[in-house]
C-alpha cells in the first residue's frame, strides 16, 4: 500500500517564532530598564504631622554621681495611604553624664510601638531600627539621609523618606558595640555594650524607629543601664495628636517634580565652565 503524503504545514516557521519571541523578550526587558525610580519603583513623601518628645526625668547611674536622660526626642508622621496606614519615625539620645561608671555596662534601648502599630520594613527586609546591628562596632556606622521603605504609597511599593535633623553618629563614643536582641512584635531593642572606662565627655546614643499604623502615632521610648552596681531606667513617651490626613499625592509629585528641577538646575551650574 502506498503511503498518503504528510499534509502540508501551513503554520509559522519554528525560527520565526523563536525570533518573535526573543523580540518580545527585548521589549519587555527595555522597558523594565526604562523604569526609573521615580516611575513607580518608589514614592518620595513628606512628613506632615511633627512632634517634640518630651525630655525624660534625669536617673542617677547605678554607683555613680553621674546621671542618665532621654533627650531631643523627635515623632513625625507622613500622610495615610489607600489602606489607611501613615509612616512615623519616633526617636531619642540616651545622654550619659561624662565619668559615669559605664565602663563595661550593658544598656537596653527599647520603642514600643502604639496601638495598631507595627515595626515598618526597609527596603532590604530589615527592620527600620537604626542603629544596626554590628559586632565591630557603631561609631563609623553611616547614618543615611534618606530611608527606602515597604510601603504603599502613590502607585509605587517603596516610600523615599528624608530622615531630617539626626545626630551625624550613633554614638559619641569609639568601642561601642551593638546587638538586636530576639524579635518581639510590637516592640523593637537594641542592646548596647560599653568599652571599659569611664567616658571623658557626654556619652551620647540616638537611636529611631520607623513604623507603620492605622491609630494616631505614639511610641514609648525607655532604656536600662546595667552596672556591677545596680540598674537604672529612664521612660518617656511620644505621640502625635491625631491620625494623618490622606496623602495629597497631586501636591507631593509636585514637590518631587520641584525637587528634581533644582538637582538639574544645581548640577547645570556645576558643569559651566569658569571665565
Amino acid at each position: 500500500m502506498t503511503s498518503e503524503a504528510p499534509p502540508p504545514d501551513n503554520g509559522i516557521p519554528r525560527g520565526a517564532l523563536i525570533v518573535v519571541a526573543v523580540g518580545l523578550i527585548a521589549c519587555l526587558a527595555a522597558a523594565v530598564l526604562a523604569t526609573g525610580k521615580g516611575e513607580g519603583e518608589a514614592a518620595n513623601l513628606e512628613w506632615v504631622q511633627r512632634g517634640s518628645v518630651p525630655d525624660s526625668k534625669p536617673v542617677d547611674v547605678p554607683g555613680g554621681k553621674g546621671s542618665m536622660q532621654l533627650v531631643d526626642g523627635d515623632i513625625r508622621a507622613t500622610g495615610t495611604n489607600v489602606s489607611a496606614y501613615s509612616l512615623f519615625k519616633v526617636g531619642a539620645t540616651l545622654r550619659i553624664d561624662a565619668g559615669s561608671p559605664v565602663g563595661d555596662a550593658r544598656i537596653l534601648c527599647s520603642a514600643k510601638g502604639g496601638p495598631r502599630s507595627e515595626i515598618a520594613q526597609s527596603a532590604g527586609g530589615l527592620r527600620a531600627t537604626y542603629p544596626r546591628s554590628s559586632d565591630s562596632g557603631i561609631y563609623s556606622q553611616e547614618v543615611p539621609e534618606t530611608l527606602l521603605i515597604d510601603f504603599s504609597a502613590r502607585g509605587a511599593e517603596l516610600a523615599v523618606l528624608e530622615t531630617e535633623d539626626f545626630p551625624p553618629r550613633f554614638t559619641s563614643e569609639q568601642g561601642v558595640k551593638l546587638e538586636w536582641p530576639e524579635y518581639r512584635p510590637g516592640l523593637e531593642r537594641l542592646k548596647y555594650f560599653i568599652a571599659g572606662g569611664k567616658p571623658k565627655r557626654d556619652l551620647e546614643l540616638p537611636f529611631y524607629t520607623v513604623w507603620k499604623t492605622t491609630a494616631v502615632p505614639s511610641a514609648t521610648l525607655a532604656c536600662t543601664v546595667t552596672t556591677s552596681a545596680g540598674e537604672a531606667t529612664v521612660k518617656t513617651v511620644g505621640a502625635l495628636k491625631k491620625v494623618s490626613p490622606p496623602i495629597d499625592e497631586e501636591a507631593e509629585e509636585e514637590k518631587e517634580e520641584q525637587a528634581e528641577e533644582e538637582e538639574e538646575e544645581a548640577e547645570g551650574d556645576e558643569e559651566e565652565p569658569e571665565e
